[in-house]
């Protein structure tokens, strides 16, 4: 069996060379692409009518308020701990996280 070994400098590579590959492959899917849409694709037709760009918009408060309606009992708790800096956040992710990690872990067992 090999042994493998970290090397900094081939993983440096390896990255390089991987993102060097990506960007190729995103520059000759753009050059293949038209950049803008012609007119007829524009417009939208839904149940026979045709709707204006401003009224296809989704309004995304619809779209959450059932999550924060049921979230707003917990959110309001821990609202007072939340600061705004991204280590709080940080922490706040990472102990999620573990907890998620604990409970699969049990639920696994």
């Amino acid at each position: 069996m090999v042994e493998l070994i970290w090397d900094p400098i081939v993983a440096t590579a390896a990255i390089l060379l991987c993102s060097l590959a990506a960007y190729c492959l995103l520059r000759a899917a753009r050059r293949n692409t038209k950049q803008a849409p012609n007119p007829e694709k524009a417009k939208t037709y839904c149940c026979g009518e045709e709707l204006k760009p401003e009224d296809m918009h989704a309004d995304s408060g619809q779209f959450f308020s059932p999550v924060r309606r049921v979230l707003s009992p917990f959110y309001r708790y821990i609202q007072t701990a939340h600061t705004g800096e991204l280590s709080t956040y940080l922490t706040w992710l990472v102990t999620a996280l573990v907890i998620i990690l604990i409970a699969i872990m049990l639920l696994v067992r």
